[in-house]
């Protein structure tokens, strides 16, 4: 008789696999927006494998600043510490897309046709991926809009659809050469101006970087923004991130070379 009963009462298969689908399902809806995984990851961000921007870690560069004044031919020269560090970081989430806000003070394009006297300003860089892809997009926010993007990142009711727009991308993973990524007047162009193109990747020396994390076969990608007036480069470690950055200004002496010197690495 007992084993009538439990003949009776044995779940069918289809339905258990169902109803652990639907338990899973509401036991990853409950998770906050936000909260960390165990391997580290943000539930609503990318690895440190990609861009490890933990709050509080620093990149710390030295640039060379070059210029020459206004109806001169004479070159100055500058050397400068420059320190790029992350503040705090805002997770949202909104449909199917997730979203990272990251402050951050001295980004390198600060720089950018400076004489050496410019102090770091406040930006945010901005992660946006698509849940259960492995694409990742990263936006840069200048100092000007900040505020006001920061303010709709703090605001819970305030829709994120339009937070970002493609001008203001400058890295999407993965990285591969010949990829081009920027708004849609620069993806029609042929002469690959004003848009970001990946160049040939090639193995990174970092064994001159104070705290670089150990990695087994660290790869650097160039990345290029070419304009008639200036051009904008620089070299991405994953997992490291901006090693070398430049800034040149086309017809003129204004040039602006950082390279990394040390990074001082959070744990998540």
């Amino acid at each position: 008789m007992a084993r009538n009963i439990c003949k009776r009462w044995r779940f069918p298969a289809p339905a258990l696999i169902i109803f652990l689908l639907l338990f899973a399902f509401s036991l990853f809806r409950a998770q906050p927006a936000g909260a960390a995984t165990q391997n580290g990851e943000s539930a609503t961000g990318s690895s440190a494998i990609v861009f490890p921007l933990v709050p509080g870690s620093k990149w710390k560069y030295q640039a060379m600043l070059s210029w020459s004044e206004n109806n001169s031919a004479e070159v100055h020269q500058k050397l400068v510490d420059w320190k790029m560090e992350v503040g705090r970081m805002i997770p949202r989430r909104e449909g199917d897309r997730a979203y990272d806000a990251y402050a951050i003070k001295g980004f390198p394009r600060d720089l950018d046709g400076s004489h050496g006297d410019t102090a770091p300003a406040d930006s945010l860089i901005i992660e946006s991926r698509k849940i259960g892809s492995d694409s990742i997009k990263f936006y840069w926010i200048p100092p000007a809009e900040t505020p006001k993007a920061l303010a709709r990142f703090e605001d819970a009711s305030d829709s994120l659809a339009d937070v970002v727009n493609a001008d203001e991308l400058f890295l999407e993973f993965p990285l591969v050469r010949g990829q081009r990524f920027c708004g849609p007047t620069g993806m029609i162009r042929t002469d690959q101006f004003y848009c970001w193109v990946v160049g040939k990747p090639e193995a990174a020396d970092l064994s001159g970087i104070e705290g670089a994390p150990k990695l087994p076969s660290p790869v650097a990608y160039p990345v290029e923004f070419l304009t008639a007036q200036h051009s904008t480069s620089f070299d991405f470690v994953p997992g490291v991130g901006i090693t070398r950055y430049s800034y040149q200004v086309a017809g003129t002496s204004s040039d602006t070379e950082l390279t990394l010197v040390a990074i001082e690495r959070k744990a998540h």
